[in-house]
Protein backbone atom coordinates (compact mmCIF):
# COMPACT_ATOMS: atom_id res chain seq x y z
CA UNK A 1 0.00 0.00 0.00
CA UNK A 2 1.44 3.37 -0.95
CA UNK A 3 1.17 6.67 0.93
CA UNK A 4 -1.81 7.79 -1.16
CA UNK A 5 -3.73 4.65 -0.22
CA UNK A 6 -2.96 5.10 3.48
CA UNK A 7 -4.06 8.75 3.34
CA UNK A 8 -7.33 7.75 1.68
CA UNK A 9 -7.86 4.99 4.24
CA UNK A 10 -7.28 7.33 7.20
CA UNK A 11 -9.49 9.99 5.63
CA UNK A 12 -12.24 7.41 5.06
CA UNK A 13 -12.07 6.23 8.66
CA UNK A 14 -12.22 9.79 10.00
CA UNK A 15 -15.24 10.60 7.84
CA UNK A 16 -16.95 7.32 8.77
CA UNK A 17 -16.50 8.06 12.49
CA UNK A 18 -17.99 11.54 12.20
CA UNK A 19 -14.69 13.33 11.87
CA UNK A 20 -16.32 16.13 9.91
CA UNK A 21 -17.92 17.30 13.15
CA UNK A 22 -15.15 16.26 15.53
CA UNK A 23 -12.15 17.87 13.81
CA UNK A 24 -13.45 21.46 14.09
CA UNK A 25 -14.24 20.81 17.75
CA UNK A 26 -10.69 19.58 18.33
CA UNK A 27 -9.24 22.68 16.70
CA UNK A 28 -11.59 24.87 18.73
CA UNK A 29 -10.41 23.16 21.93
CA UNK A 30 -6.76 23.60 21.00
CA UNK A 31 -7.35 27.28 20.24
CA UNK A 32 -9.16 27.76 23.56
CA UNK A 33 -6.29 26.06 25.37
CA UNK A 34 -3.74 28.33 23.73
CA UNK A 35 -5.77 31.41 24.62
CA UNK A 36 -6.08 30.25 28.28
CA UNK A 37 -9.86 30.34 27.91
CA UNK A 38 -10.11 26.82 29.30
CA UNK A 39 -8.25 27.87 32.46
CA UNK A 40 -10.46 30.94 32.84
CA UNK A 41 -13.60 28.80 32.47
CA UNK A 42 -12.34 26.34 35.12
CA UNK A 43 -11.65 29.22 37.50
CA UNK A 44 -15.10 30.69 36.83
CA UNK A 45 -16.72 27.30 37.49
CA UNK A 46 -14.82 27.01 40.78
CA UNK A 47 -16.02 30.48 41.73
CA UNK A 48 -19.62 29.55 40.90
CA UNK A 49 -19.35 26.32 42.90
CA UNK A 50 -17.94 28.25 45.83
CA UNK A 51 -20.75 30.75 45.68
CA UNK A 52 -23.33 27.95 45.50
CA UNK A 53 -21.80 26.19 48.52
CA UNK A 54 -21.75 29.48 50.44
CA UNK A 55 -25.41 30.15 49.60
CA UNK A 56 -26.37 26.62 50.65
CA UNK A 57 -24.47 26.93 53.94
CA UNK A 58 -26.06 30.31 54.61
CA UNK A 59 -29.56 28.98 53.92
CA UNK A 60 -28.90 26.05 56.24
CA UNK A 61 -27.65 28.44 58.94
CA UNK A 62 -30.74 30.64 58.55
CA UNK A 63 -33.07 27.65 58.80
CA UNK A 64 -31.27 26.44 61.93
CA UNK A 65 -31.47 29.93 63.44
CA UNK A 66 -35.20 30.11 62.68
CA UNK A 67 -35.79 26.74 64.39
CA UNK A 68 -33.88 27.88 67.48
CA UNK A 69 -35.89 31.14 67.64
CA UNK A 70 -39.15 29.17 67.38
CA UNK A 71 -38.05 26.88 70.22
CA UNK A 72 -37.02 29.88 72.30
CA UNK A 73 -40.38 31.58 71.69
CA UNK A 74 -42.24 28.41 72.62
CA UNK A 75 -40.28 28.22 75.85
CA UNK A 76 -41.16 31.83 76.67
CA UNK A 77 -44.87 31.19 76.08
CA UNK A 78 -44.68 28.11 78.32
CA UNK A 79 -42.98 30.11 81.09
CA UNK A 80 -45.56 32.91 80.81
CA UNK A 81 -48.37 30.38 81.19
CA UNK A 82 -46.65 28.83 84.21
CA UNK A 83 -46.38 32.30 85.77
CA UNK A 84 -50.14 32.75 85.38
CA UNK A 85 -50.29 35.23 82.50
CA UNK A 86 -53.74 34.96 80.88
CA UNK A 87 -53.69 33.31 77.44
CA UNK A 88 -55.40 36.29 75.80
CA UNK A 89 -52.52 38.54 76.95
CA UNK A 90 -49.88 36.36 75.23
CA UNK A 91 -49.35 37.40 71.59
CA UNK A 92 -50.24 34.77 69.02
CA UNK A 93 -47.47 33.07 67.10
CA UNK A 94 -47.06 34.74 63.68
CA UNK A 95 -47.90 32.72 60.60
CA UNK A 96 -45.00 31.95 58.27
CA UNK A 97 -44.96 33.75 54.94
CA UNK A 98 -46.26 31.58 52.18
CA UNK A 99 -44.65 31.76 48.79
CA UNK A 100 -47.00 31.21 45.88
CA UNK A 101 -45.84 28.58 43.44
CA UNK A 102 -45.64 29.52 39.79
CA UNK A 103 -48.48 28.02 37.83
CA UNK A 104 -46.67 26.37 34.94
Amino acid sequence: MNSTGITELVTGIIVALGGVKIIPMIFKGIKAHRNNRAREERQENRTLLGRAKYAEARAEHEADYRRRIEEWGGGLVYMLRLLGVPTDKIPAKPEPHRIKENAS
